[in-house]
């Protein structure tokens, strides 16, 4: 089985990997960051239990799961496992709508 990333998702991860790359200047970083985030994805296909549901979502369905300081919002129950957002831990999930 595999996973789908929306649209919002593949931005969040690209906004992501470039800020680290350019703003952080550390492209290393930004490649670890990348690739920490796809082997997530593949774990949660395999078990899509792991994340957590958060109230501030105001999505039922979305469960969300930490991976270097990234939040990554997630449906299981969508076929395939859809990625719905990425983004970083520090902002205000009240201000985040995932789909």
């Amino acid at each position: 089985m595999k996973y789908r990333l929306t649209e919002a998702a593949v931005k969040d991860i690209r906004e992501i990997v470039r800020h680290i790359r350019v703003v952080q200047k550390s492209p290393q970083n930004a490649k670890l960051v990348a690739v920490r985030l796809k082997h997530q994805f593949e774990i949660l296909v395999e078990m899509p239990a792991l994340g957590h549901p958060r109230e501030e979502l105001q999505d039922d369905d979305a469960l969300v799961i930490e991976v270097t300081g990234v939040l990554v919002i997630y449906d299981p129950k969508l076929k395939p496992l859809t990625i719905l957002r990425v983004i970083h831990g520090a902002r205000n999930l009240n201000q985040v709508r995932p789909r």
